[in-house]
């Protein structure tokens, strides 16, 4: 069969394991009856970049973290059920928390202050960072493949690191978000249907159900600390510092500093659950630039112990020189 020598001749031995796991996955979650249409998308994409061609497949290798870190956020919510239970959610207390250390004024927090006074223009101003921030890594990840694909690695490893630090802490220290309390108080319900809190105001006045259904796939409602969507911009901000300049790198702060605001501000996450998100990011970024470091190190051994320098940069592009 075509295809199958095809496979074999990209991937030697190990040609079934590229496709073969997101085929697992996905036939685990088929046969939960819980099978969706970005269950087949993720397998789609995956088969086609690890098989397609060469250069596709060289694609799928860096982009490997994102693939980890889309499979381990839709398993979270099969975890869940399993290692945590009602006592174990942080709720009001963090609320308590919150209002010790950020407070607009004696029992009222910011996301207090700002369900009371909001409005349209901030709603929709606010609305962009969480409208774009799923999908901001895999683009910058792409642009960053053909333009600093070290910086990729740094910043898609770093983001799988994260990610998967914070499905830890959702298992351990699940934690309502003020939207939740606002809507059920300090009981804690399991089954409670995710919500796009704030963010309904944006599918009304634009007509629209987008938020609802994004908010209704999300793998768990206790999974407000820490906040990833904090995260994610302070790792590209982290890993792009040295090599941006002074008109990318203002762009990257804004996006850290807006999307902070536009957590707060939607009533999805309490201040610390930003401060958590950014120490995750910190954590990460070092962790990955650590463990790429260290593989690089093993690997330029590797060229010097097998003396195949010559003979294997001529396959590789420039920004992929062994000696780097």
């Amino acid at each position: 069969m075509p295809w199958l020598e095809r496979a074999r001749s990209l991937w030697g031995p190990w040609w079934a394991l590229p496709g073969g796991l997101p085929l697992a996955y996905v036939s685990a979650v088929a046969a939960a009856g819980d099978l969706r249409p970005e269950h087949g998308a993720v397998l789609l994409v995956s088969v086609v970049l690890a098989y397609w061609n060469d250069r596709t497949k060289r694609f799928f290798q860096y982009a490997v973290p994102y693939l980890m870190v889309a499979i381990g956020y839709d398993a979270v919510r099969y975890a869940r059920p399993l290692l945590v239970a009602p006592d174990d959610v942080l709720g009001c207390g963090l609320r308590a928390a919150e209002l010790t250390l950020f407070r607009v004024a004696p029992g009222v927090t910011y996301q207090d202050w700002f369900a009371a006074h909001h409005s349209a223009v901030f709603d929709l101003m606010f609305a962009v960072p969480y409208l774009i921030f799923a999908y901001v890594p895999l683009g910058y990840s792409i642009y960053l493949y053909f333009v600093d694909r070290p910086r990729m690695q740094h910043f898609l490893w770093a983001f799988a690191v994260g990610n998967f630090i914070s499905f830890v802490m959702w298992m351990l220290v699940p934690a309502a978000p003020p939207w939740y309390l606002r809507t059920h108080g300090c009981t804690i319900d399991l089954a409670a249907a995710p919500s796009p809190a704030a963010l309904t105001r944006v599918d009304a006045l634009l007509g629209m159900t987008y938020f609802q259904n994004f908010y209704s796939r999300a793998s768990s409602v206790f999974g407000a600390l820490p906040s990833m969507h904090c995260a994610f911009p302070l790792i590209g901000l982290l890993t792009a510092w040295r090599a941006a300049g002074w008109k990318t790198r203002p762009i990257h702060i804004a996006y850290t500093l807006v999307m902070a605001a536009a957590a707060v501000y939607l009533d999805h996450h309490w201040v610390l659950d930003v401060l958590a998100g950014w120490l995750v990011a910190l954590v990460a970024v070092f962790v990955a630039g650590w463990g790429l470091r260290r593989c690089g190190d093993l690997a330029s051994q590797k060229w010097v112990a097998t003396d195949a320098t010559t003979a294997a940069t001529d396959t590789l592009e420039p920004w992929e020189d062994p000696a780097a």
